[in-house]
């Protein structure tokens, strides 16, 4: 198949010869990207965009590490299979970022641990992140900890912050925040389900704030009673 291919590239190269002044680098120029793949969250028309300069290059001489660099520029590419299709046509079977988490105000987290910028964010039900800059990795690694704690209750977290000073903010889908402070996290977590469950589950929309950060026990904000 491969031989048939580069048979049918040296004909073509010969016939191109035989076009009067044109070079085979004209006569081979790129003027159609196909873009292929499950999308879910980039547009093959964006995608076409972000690939433009592309078009007009030679598909003889232009090389494929030099595609991937540009096919890769846009945000949503994970990665990416090329093949260049005779005489004029570049093909891009795109795999997508899988998002995870958001990252900030702006960016997402993917599955992974890739950090991406899209131009939009897409509005998806997935939990925010924050923390210093540089500190996605360590902030994930503890969402992974965090997560097979509470694997057999019903919490589930919408907010993880790591403060600049190392401290650890929880604020779950219920609405519940729950300060755990530097050290011993996962055992303060444990901590406070052990009360959630046997105390305050039933009594979430009276509750502010959590402070785990006790030694051997925890403190609760009430609302006041009007």
């Amino acid at each position: 198949m491969r031989i048939a291919a580069l048979i049918g590239a040296v004909l073509l190269i010969i016939v191109a010869t035989f076009q009067g002044d044109d070079s085979p680098d004209t006569w081979f120029a790129i003027q159609k990207i196909e873009i292929k793949g499950q999308l879910k969250y980039a547009t093959k028309e964006e995608l076409q965009s972000d690939y433009s300069s592309l078009l007009g290059q030679s598909l003889l001489s232009v090389s494929l590490s030099s595609v991937m660099d540009v096919v890769l520029s846009s945000e949503w590419v994970a990665s990416a299979e090329i093949r260049k299709v005779w005489p004029n046509t570049l093909q891009v079977l795109v795999h997508e970022h899988t998002p995870l988490a958001y990252w900030g105000d702006g960016q997402l987290i993917s599955t992974s641990a890739v950090i991406i910028a899209p131009p939009k964010l897409p509005d998806l039900p997935l939990t925010r992140f924050y923390g210093p800059e540089d500190s996605s990795g360590i902030v994930l690694e503890q969402f992974g900890l965090i997560s097979q704690v509470l694997a057999s209750t019903s919490l589930r977290v919408a907010t993880l912050t790591l403060e600049p000073r190392g401290a650890w903010n929880i604020i779950f889908t219920n609405g519940v925040e729950v300060k755990l402070g530097r050290e011993d996290i996962l055992e303060r977590l444990q901590r406070f389900i052990a009360v959630y469950k046997s105390d305050l589950s039933g009594r979430i929309d009276q509750i502010t704030s959590v402070d785990a950060r006790y030694p051997h026990g925890i403190a609760v904000g009430w609302k006041q009673n009007k």
